[in-house]
């Protein structure tokens, strides 16, 4: 009989000028059986809390290690029962909003309805193998997107290792990604000539977040998340990054390396400040009642209907980040040099997702070869002709 016991959110009352959590916790009888008991919790003063926000959240760092506690301990739990009650909440503490919330996308939408009902510590690398096969047979994924559902199913068991829920090795590791899986799309950058004639025909507003994107290389976060102070005039300051109205420390340590600005980027930036004006407290793009700008709205109302009339696809926000790196290597910057510009932790990322060769660039390299080749001719038919003049 599988656990069918759910996450625990705790009964939060107050009694006698302080806050208490009541929930249930499993005690072992005499006979070796075990049964549920109610207990509460006293989590503090009523004032030793600011605010019910405070209190809530108490609440939910105590509930996080009973659930996982009981989770751990159970050998019948079910791995929906481990991710609802353990990984989930755990990961809604410990990792960014966005992390979070692709988890249980994924979960939700894959995984849950396939192998919840499986016990956690019966789950072996071919039933996560057999798992993914179906996916790929239900649905018309990437192998990208087969590569993330397996990731999020293999982080599960190293969470689960590492509370004692599970041992061994991770069932996960060694699973396949099906052969028949279609190919992932290729990812698009915008070159300078591109990004050009977007800013002739871009209101002021877009006029200037497209070459902080184009020319700085931000993040869809870290655009929304600029606020005046981190421009300087001659670099932006990474101190923030924003995903939906949630405020995060950028993506790593080296992402918050400040950003040189370019004199280009400095002026539109300049009289995109004098348009709106600007104090230490507004952010730098911002939608109305000064919330920071929501960008795909925007995107759709303002940007693509502008490029439609000049004919330039829209690839994504993030086509100006890999733009950046691509026109950065076309012009002779090395590897580690655009690393270090986008703020990258590994080079091979830099260079295996981000640089891409510009059909221009190509024919260049070729005429460049064929021009070689030309020169080569030439230098034989002198040697010939001086040979035979001898």
């Amino acid at each position: 009989m599988k656990s069918s016991l759910r996450y625990q959110e705790g009964h939060l009352y107050e009694h006698h000028g302080a806050w208490y959590v009541r929930y249930r916790r499993k005690v072992r009888r005499e006979d070796g059986s075990s049964t549920w008991k109610r207990t509460a919790r006293r989590l503090g003063r009523s004032c030793d809390f600011t605010n019910r926000f405070d209190v809530r959240r108490c609440r939910a760092e105590l509930m996080l290690v009973v659930n996982r506690d009981w989770l751990s301990a159970d050998s019948r739990t079910t791995i929906a029962a481990f991710v609802d009650g353990a990984f989930l909440p755990w990961a809604r503490e410990e990792r960014r909003a966005s992390t979070s919330h692709g988890y249980q996308a994924i979960w939700r939408t894959y995984l849950r309805d396939r192998v919840g009902n499986i016990g956690l510590r019966e789950f072996r690398t071919v039933d996560a193998n057999r798992t993914l096969a179906a996916i790929a047979h239900d649905r018309d994924l990437s192998r990208n997107t087969l590569r993330r559902i397996k990731s999020v199913l293999s982080t599960i068991f190293i969470y689960a290792k590492n509370v004692g829920a599970f041992d061994g090795a991770n069932p996960v590791t060694g699973a396949f990604i099906p052969k028949n899986a279609r190919d992932p799309k290729e990812t698009r950058a915008y070159d300078l000539a591109q990004v050009a004639q977007m800013l002739e025909v871009l209101p002021l507003l877009a006029k200037a977040l497209v070459p902080t994107a184009a020319f700085a290389g931000l993040r869809h976060g870290e655009l929304r998340g600029l606020h005046w102070t981190d421009f300087t005039g001659n670099k932006l300051s990474i101190r923030r990054s924003m995903w939906n109205s949630v405020v995060n420390p950028p993506k790593t340590r080296a992402s918050c390396n400040a950003v040189p600005v370019i004199g280009q980027l400095a002026e539109i930036l300049e009289e995109y400040r004098k348009s709106v004006g600007s104090s230490e407290s507004r952010m730098l793009f911002q939608g109305g009642g000064g919330l920071p700008i929501n960008l795909d709205a925007y995107t759709r109302r303002v940007v693509l209907p502008a490029l439609k009339k000049i004919g330039i696809p829209w690839y994504g926000w993030h086509a100006f980040r890999r733009g950046l790196a691509s026109n950065l290597y076309a012009l002779g910057a090395q590897d580690k040099i655009v690393q270090r510009i986008l703020r990258h932790s590994r080079p091979h990322v830099t260079r295996d997702c981000y640089i891409k060769v510009f059909d221009h660039t190509v024919l260049q390299a070729m005429q460049k070869l064929e021009a070689a080749l030309e020169r080569m001719d030439r230098n034989l038919y002198q040697l010939r002709f001086e040979f035979a003049q001898t």
